[in-house]
């Protein structure tokens, strides 16, 4: 016998009770969730085919307790690239169609979360019965671009609405019990243990519910098709397998549907996409919080000071809060201090219609916010956090002011997206204690911060930053000191490359599609309305100088705000904004129209590469220390698209020889495609920044 037969053996318990109900129970004592894999779902198969056939078994029923979710991502994807890995599949294929054909009827009954291979696991059965109100069901490896396989898909489609299966099985969100039953996903519910044994020897004695016969809704499955097509996904190699797979479902047996899904299940496996997105929204940002949470004094901080209570202080503001520490919001001017406060309530308020927090939990965050005027509020914080507006000299000006009151061993940050943290840092009394951390608006939905290292910050500053961070349940990168560090930095360059590629005669509603079909949320151009073109215009002025596209940009925006067109504010910007009315795109005629039309393709890869060169740069001067960390802030920070797993993870993606390839295509279009020589050697080499889930930065 195996081993993982030893010890599935060891852990299941199995019986029978006069009416022929055979019972088995699998308790995962542990905390941690049992990692189920593929092997396991495998064997777990075989045994309950085994006591089904049975000459004096009616009936099976499964008990699971405890946590239990698919095998580990990383051993998953090794393992499906090897020959052997098909083969399982197509014997696991050969016992889901077995077990099928029993005429035996199945229960299963289960009182925590079960993820991906688990949930498989649960979906072979005829009922699924939840216990208390943890026990929930997710696909959790939908947001990372892969399917749970081994027949989550085609039973799924044969027991609930076909929109809910794409949304259950791309999303990755667990599936709370009261919607699991309302859509059909469990059969029942049990409220406590207590009652479990009552309801198995009545579900014994009522000779349990007929085998249920797998069979499609075809009206069903057109109609969300119909829908789901219609939709604007964004670029994702597994929405094109769940489209397909619906389409499939349509024709196909359940036998030849089960192969075609583990078909699907295989090759999202071993695509490249997938790797990348996991390295990066997993594993990345399981090392990420781990940097947060090995760490000393972990209660430490009791008292946090925030001076500029503006849309950035105030969401600070709240997430501290709701950490359980105190914070003091300090502006000029009460009135506004306390317009800060309010935007707390605003978010508590919204929390709770959506049942996502607590009545009762909204006083208590509110009570940790103090709202003032009097900069001596502050005295005795631990971290003090400057949000006031992105100028140099009025953020000089706050540090001078707030910094005899943070405590001798406490850590002064600025919020800046573009100001050099060491030039800063010129302003406090000791540079040791003074870091920079970028939080992405909006704070409370945002979980990204740049944590920024100044030429001068200690260890100890960095560490306790991270703890601080940590105590947010934010994931952070650290970043070294450098004009607008890393997310602005490369993020300027998306925005620079839009307003470029329209000064050249390509029309507003290409750019912005083209935006969109690359993965990106919003366009350039709408980005720039929303953040207001003076803005912009402020951060430009702030650069200790500017290359001949970024003042060619500089100029066309000057021009924009001199025709009143300032943005979203103002309902006019590079967009129009009726009343009560979608916006428009405006059309500029000082513009000149292209021509000869660009691709498509073209103006996806130029948004793309642009980003992911400027972050090439970064990694070479230092600013980020390895390719990782800019995966993860381009992704989490500033919406490089989620199917390409980060800027750095695209090069590997379409290979270094493309890349420099299309980089040098673009070259005629401005200075931001300048390639640096260490790039052309780096190709030259054949090189990759990534072997699967190793990084190969630093060279050498």
């Amino acid at each position: 016998m195996s081993k993982i037969k030893e010890r599935i053996k060891e852990q299941i318990s199995v019986s029978k009770n006069a009416d022929g109900v055979y019972q088995l129970r699998w308790i995962n004592v542990r905390n941690s969730p049992h990692s189920l894999s593929v092997d396991e779902f495998k064997f777990c198969l075989e045994l309950l085919i085994s006591v089904l056939k049975k000459k004096d078994c009616k009936s099976l029923q499964l008990i699971l307790e405890g946590k239990f979710e698919s095998a580990d991502y990383e051993e998953l994807i090794e393992a499906a690239k090897k020959e052997s890995f098909g083969n399982k599949l197509n014997l696991i294929n050969k016992l889901i169609i077995e077990l099928s054909e029993l005429n035996k009827p199945t229960v299963v009954l289960f009182d925590k979360r079960c993820t991906g291979l688990a949930a498989a696991f649960l979906l072979l059965f005829d009922r699924r019965i939840g216990i208390g109100p943890k026990a929930k069901i997710g696909f959790p490896e939908g947001a990372l671009g892969m399917l749970a396989g081994n027949g989550s898909f085609t039973r799924l489609i044969n027991i609930i609405d076909a929109e809910l299966v794409f949304d259950y099985l791309s999303s990755g969100r667990m599936i709370k019990p009261d919607e699991a039953e309302i859509s059909g996903l469990i059969d029942g519910r049990i409220t406590s243990w207590e009652q479990v044994q009552l309801w198995l020897s009545e579900d014994s004695s009522n000779g349990n519910s007929i085998k249920k016969i797998w069979k499609t809704d075809s009206k069903n499955i057109s109609s969300a098709l119909e829908k789901l097509n219609a939709k604007q996904h964004k670029p994702s190699l597994l929405v094109e397998v769940l489209l397909g797979l619906l389409q499939s479902s349509l024709a196909l047996k359940f036998d030849e549907l089960l192969s075609r899904e583990q078909t699907s299940f295989c090759a999202l496996l071993t695509a490249k996409e997938t790797t990348a997105r996991v390295r990066t929204f997993y594993y990345a940002v399981q090392d990420a919080i781990d940097k947060t949470i090995d760490l000393e004094d972990k209660n430490s901080i009791s008292k946090v000071g925030i001076i500029g209570a503006g849309m950035m202080g105030a969401g600070i503001a709240y997430e501290v809060a709701k950490a359980g520490i105190d914070v003091v919001l300090k502006d000029v001017e009460l009135q506004r201090a306390e317009k800060g406060r309010a935007y707390s309530e605003k978010v508590c308020n919204k929390l709770i219609s959506i049942h996502k927090m607590k009545e009762e939990d909204k006083p208590k965050i509110l009570e940790r916010i103090l709202p003032t005027e009097h900069i001596e509020d502050l005295d005795g914080s631990e971290i003090i956090i400057e949000a006031v507006y992105e100028d140099r000299r009025l953020k000089s000006e706050v540090i001078k002011e707030g910094r005899d009151y943070l405590q001798l061993s406490g850590v002064f940050a600025s919020n800046t997206t573009s100001l050099p943290i060491s030039k800063l840092a010129k302003n406090f009394t000791d540079p040791k204690r003074f870091l920079g951390l970028h939080f992405f608006s909006p704070v409370d939905r945002m979980s990204l911060v740049e944590v920024i290292r100044g030429k001068d910050t200690s260890e100890e500053t960095l560490d306790k930053a991270l703890h601080f961070v940590g105590r947010l349940k934010k994931i952070p990168i650290i970043v070294n000191d450098g004009h607008a560090f890393f997310t602005s930095r490369i993020f300027f360059n998306y925005l620079l490359e839009g307003i470029t590629m329209l000064l050249e005669g390509i029309s507003m509603e290409r750019i912005e599609e083209g935006s969109r079909s690359a993965g990106f949320g919003i366009g350039p151009l709408a980005v720039l309305d929303e953040i207001s073109l003076p803005l912009m215009v402020h951060v430009y002025d702030q650069l200790p100088d500017m290359n001949f596209s970024q003042r060619r940009v500089y100029n066309y925006l000057q021009r924009m705000i001199k025709k009143g067109r300032t943005g979203r504010a103002s309902s006019r910007g590079f967009y129009n904004y009726p009343d009560n009315k979608p916006k428009q795109f405006y059309q500029d005629r000082e513009l000149k129209s292209l021509d000869s039309q660009i691709s498509s393709k073209d103006i996806q890869d130029r948004l793309l590469c642009v980003m992911a060169l400027d972050s090439y740069r970064c990694l070479e001067e230092g600013i980020v220390n390895n390719p990782i960390d800019a995966d993860l802030g381009s992704v989490m920070g500033v919406g490089y698209p989620a199917q390409t797993g980060g800027s750095i993870s695209y090069i590997d993606t379409i290979g270094l020889d493309e890349f420099v390839k299309n980089c040098t295509n673009y070259a005629q279009y401005g200075d931001e495609w300048e390639l640096p020589e260490s790039l052309l050697k780096l190709r030259d080499e054949g090189y990759r920044f990534y072997d699967g889930f190793k990084s190969n930065w630093p060279l050498g």
